[in-house]
C-alpha cells in the first residue's frame, strides 16, 4: 500500500494543515496507526494536534540534521492513534545548513525508512514554499495530496508545484505521483467559484476527489482547541466531509498501491 503522503501546495491559505491533521485523525479513527511529520517551521500541525511551544524541542529538524533518530523525537498526541514529529523554527535553517551536503534531498526518506514499519500511514505537512524541505517531502513520498481552494491564486500554487515535481524528476530521477486533488474551503454560492471548480475537475479529471470540503467554522475552531474536527465537532459538516475524503483516500491507497510499488522499490534502492 501507499504509505508516505505529503499534503502540499505552494500557495498558503488553502487548508493544507487542516487537511493533514483531519486526514490523520480520520485514518486514526478507523484503526490506522498514523504519523504526522510537521515540516513547517511555524509548527502549525503540531499546535493543531494539541502540542505546546515547549513541546517542539526536539523536532523534525533534529532528525533531518541527523542529530537524533526519529524514535527519539516522535511524540504521541491526544488524537487517537496519531503520533507526530513536530515542526520548529530550526527547520528554516535546513537549506543553509545542508546546502553543500551530498544527499541532502534524501534525508527525510532515509529517516522515515527506519520507522515506517510502525505506521499504516505517514502524512507530511509541508510549508507553502519551494524549498529543500519540499524536495525532501517529494522524494520521501509514495504519492501526495494537493489541497486546492477555489481561487486562481491557489491554482497558481498547483502550477508552481508541478514545476518543482518536474525538476525533482529531472535532477533525481524520482518524484511521487498525485494521489488526489482535494477541493477545500468551498463556498458554492457564486459563479466564479463554480467556474474554478469546474476548471479544476476538467483539468485534473479523476485525480480530483469526489468529495468537496465546504467552508466550515468548526474546521478553524478545532485547531485552537488542540483537537481534530472529529473530536471537537463530530457531527459538523467539516467532520462528515473529511470522513468521506478518508474513505476515498483509503480506497485509492489500496487500488493504486500495486501501480506505485515500483516507485517505492526504486526509492528504496536510491536511499
Amino acid at each position: 500500500m501507499i504509505k508516505t503522503i505529503p499534503v502540499i501546495n505552494n500557495k498558503g491559505g488553502v487548508g493544507k494543515t487542516t487537511t493533514t491533521v483531519s486526514l490523520a485523525a480520520g485514518l486514526g479513527k478507523v484503526g490506522n496507526q498514523v504519523l504526522v511529520v510537521d515540516l513547517d517551521s511555524q509548527g502549525s500541525a503540531s499546535f493543531a494536534l494539541g502540542l505546546d511551544r515547549d513541546d517542539l524541542d526536539p523536532s523534525t529538524a533534529d532528525v533531518l540534521f541527523e542529530e537524533k533518530h526519529p524514535s527519539e523525537v516522535i511524540q504521541s498526541t491526544a488524537t487517537e492513534n496519531v503520533d507526530i514529529l513536530t515542526g520548529s523554527l530550526r527547520l528554516a535553517d535546513m537549506g543553509t545548513v545542508l546546502s553543500s551536503v551530498e544527499g541532502r534531498e534524501k534525508r527525510l526518506a532515509r529517516a522515515l525508512s527506519t520507522i515506517e514499519g510502525q505506521y499504516d500511514a505517514i502524512l507530511i505537512d509541508c510549508a507553502p514554499s519551494t524549498s529543500l524541505l519540499t524536495v525532501n517531502a517529494l522524494v520521501a513520498a509514495d504519492a501526495f495530496v494537493i489541497p486546492v481552494s477555489p481561487s486562481y491564486l491557489s491554482l497558481e500554487g498547483v502550477v508552481s508545484l508541478g514545476e518543482v515535481v518536474k525538476n525533482v524528476r529531472m535532477s533525481l530521477g524520482e518524484a511521487a505521483p498525485v494521489l488526489g486533488v482535494l477541493l477545500t474551503m468551498v463556498q458554492r454560492d457564486d459563479e466564479e467559484t463554480r467556474a474554478i471548480i469546474e476548471e479544476v475537475r476538467h483539468h485534473y479529471g479523476g485525480k480530483v476527489f469526489d468529495t468537496e470540503v465546504q467552508y466550515d467554522p468548526a474546521l478553524e475552531e478545532a485547531p485552537t482547541r488542540g483537537a481534530s474536527v472529529f473530536d471537537y465537532a463530530p457531527d459538523s459538516q467539516g467532520a462528515v466531509q473529511y470522513r468521506e475524503v478518508v474513505g476515498e483516500m483509503l480506497d485509492r491507497m489500496e487500488r493504486y498501491g500495486s501501480v506505485y510499488s515500483t516507485v517505492r522499490e526504486k526509492k528504496s534502492e536510491r536511499t
